[in-house]
């Protein structure tokens, strides 16, 4: 069975450091069925911001979501305090899987292999020339996505997953709580 299958198919938890944000760090809780939550803990004061996935849409907070358009080169966002506790809702016509699936293409890499806390590992990579990974996968027994290496922008981070079957309950925004993009848009830009 494919690694990707396998992390699609199995609830797992996943912890590490971030590209998304200079100093920090990211928790991911996944279980079949339910979804995707994705928490950033900033370096800036501690503040944990969440991204949500399930079916092909994604929950981002509008202050994780300002703070990333401005990191990437938009301009300063500033998010309204009623906003604060909003998610904003895109449609991505991907799975939740994006978050860790190893992309198709990704090259075996026998000088990355290694074990990850005493199994043995064996390493792919994959780039695009602004992202790059090494992806570890267990060697023995089901082959399950154990740590992901990543760079992007001059920032890099490491990722280990565990957990694998284990149950996790993950409790989406409510709906007065969401707003989709174009909205979101609209209110912080004034128009």
């Amino acid at each position: 069975m494919s690694t990707n299958l396998l992390m699609r198919i199995t609830s797992f938890h996943a912890s590490g450091t971030t590209t998304a944000f200079d100093g920090g760090r990211t928790e991911i809780w996944s279980t079949p069925g339910q979804g995707l939550r994705l928490q950033t803990t900033t370096s800036q004061a501690g503040k944990s911001v969440d991204i949500f996935c399930k079916g092909g849409t994604t929950y981002t907070s509008a202050p994780m979501l300002a703070e990333s358009l401005k990191q990437s080169g938009a301009a300063d966002i500033t998010v309204p305090p009623a906003l604060a506790d909003v998610y904003v809702t895109s449609k991505t016509g991907q799975g939740c899987d994006s978050f860790y699936k190893i992309p198709e293409g990704a090259k075996l890499a026998p000088d990355h292999d290694s074990s990850v806390n005493g199994t043995k590992t064996f390493a792919l990579t994959a780039g695009n020339g602004i992202t790059s990974g090494v992806y570890h996968v267990a060697a023995e027994g089901k082959s399950y996505l154990l740590k992901l290496d990543s760079s992007r922008g001059g920032r890099s981070s490491t990722t280990t997953y565990d957990s694998f079957g284990e149950k996790f309950a993950i409790k989406f925004p409510a709906a007065d709580k969401t707003m989709p993009m174009s909205e979101f848009r609209s209110r912080v830009s004034g128009h």
